[in-house]
């Protein structure tokens, strides 16, 4: 007589056969999927990349590249008083220069994902430049920057 085959209930039934070689810790909780934020760069290293590529652009004067903004910070007098002051204008673009023919150019960066979020006082700002003559514009990138810097907006 042979013997009737095993059905697979037949093992979940007993106990494991095997004991645990560790305990295992407790799995991390799992995000819900789209709850993770995308990872973006700051905008600060945009502005840093940008800066020393225009210092070495063949059309600019390196010595008149630089970070620019509105700023406001408490300042120690001399006889020890203190006091605030502000620097800049409001709308301020972040990088300002000067190019080898003389005129002034202004450059707002800004991330990717916030190109179009300009305020009115930093449109106004690079109106301004423009009609005095400059070059101005919004950069996402050196690429960019070089554009506004060459007459070629993009």
């Amino acid at each position: 007589m042979t013997a009737a085959r095993k059905k697979w209930t037949d093992f979940a039934a007993k106990a494991s056969t095997q004991p645990a070689l560790f305990e295992a810790p407790e799995q991390p909780r799992r995000r819900r999927a789209g709850t993770c934020k995308k990872p973006s760069i700051p905008e600060r290293d945009i502005q840093r990349s940008i800066v020393s590529g225009l210092k070495s652009h063949p059309d600019v004067r390196p010595e008149t590249v630089e970070r620019t903004g509105v700023y406001t910070g408490r300042v120690v007098r001399p006889n020890g008083s203190i006091g605030y002051a502000k620097a800049g204008q409001k709308g301020m673009a972040d990088i300002c220069g000067k190019l080898k023919d003389g005129r002034k150019f202004a450059i707002e960066v800004k991330r990717r994902e916030t190109r179009n979020s300009l305020t009115d006082e930093q449109r106004a700002y690079l109106e301004q430049v423009k009609r005095a003559g400059g070059l101005a514009g919004v950069a996402t990138c050196y690429e960019e920057a070089a554009a506004i810097v060459e007459g070629r907006n993009v």
